[in-house]
């Protein structure tokens, strides 16, 4: 009986941990296979961030799709939306960068400069944009542009990060993750349980993170990389424009999601 007090908490550990380290896998398997599409999607929609996270949606689907029929496939590509939509999923590009948009030739100046290593200034649908051009690009200079440093060729490689908080499901184990990685640092070295080296990872309020662990959610990321076969749009790729994910989510963030209807 004393054997068996001493082993079972350890036991209980194991047994659980490895259970949730096995759905955590599964996951981030599946969060490979949708980042990756939603790379192929913005490498053919302009770098558009709406349309990378409704293939992120796609990609995860498979998670929460319990029955093979197309109703269920929707509803789980929904909940997944939702979680977009509600802080719990984001997508950042990681190239181009920013500045891979800056200096542009304006369409005053291009009748009389021919350059083929910058970005373009023009209209699209009657709204001034700044593009990226795709074209020819084995023909255009490569020499690095004033204000990213990175020729054109390389501003056409696309590189995105995913972000993801799936939900802790194993009891008692979602709590102990939850407290190891967002354990505060004890500076009191008067007290016994001083111990200045534990600490967790994720102590800052308002990151991404955070807000995963505070919902009972593990923060998973995976990247993917392409080429771009279409012209990246700056207002595609601004995040204030074109995505629908509002930040991090706050602690207790409940969401309302339909059930699902398999036989």
């Amino acid at each position: 009986m004393t054997e068996f007090i001493i082993v079972f908490p350890v036991m209980f550990i194991l047994i659980f941990g490895a259970l949730q380290i096995a759905f955590l896998y599964h996951a981030k398997t599946t969060l490979n296979y949708a980042t990756f599409l939603a790379a192929r999607s913005g490498a053919v929609s302009n770098g558009h961030l709406g349309i990378m996270e409704n293939a992120l949606a796609r990609g995860m689907a498979p998670l929460y799709s319990h029955c093979d029929n197309a109703a269920e496939v929707l509803r789980a590509r929904d909940q997944v939306r939702t979680e977009i939509q509600n802080g719990f999923a984001f997508i950042e590009i990681l190239n181009p960068p920013v500045t891979a948009f800056g200096n542009p030739i304006s369409p005053a100046a291009r009748s009389g400069v021919r350059s083929g290593d910058r970005a373009l200034r023009m209209n699209i649908n009657g709204t001034p944009d700044t593009v990226i051009p795709n074209d020819s690009l084995m023909y255009r200079p490569t020499n690095p542009g004033l204000s990213s440093g990175q020729s054109i060729q390389d501003a056409n490689i696309l590189k995105i990060r995913a972000h993801y908080c799936y939900p802790l499901y194993v009891p008692f184990i979602d709590n102990l993750l939850v407290r190891i990685m967002t354990q505060a640092q004890n500076t009191d070295n008067t007290s016994p349980d001083y111990c200045p080296e534990c600490q967790g990872l994720y102590q800052n309020a308002g990151t991404f993170e955070r807000g995963c662990l505070d919902n009972d959610r593990f923060p998973l990321n995976s990247q993917a990389i392409v080429r771009m076969q279409s012209p990246a749009i700056q207002s595609a790729m601004d995040p204030t424009v074109s995505s629908m994910y509002p930040g991090p989510a706050a602690a207790n963030t409940v969401i309302a999601f339909t059930p699902a209807n398999c036989p």
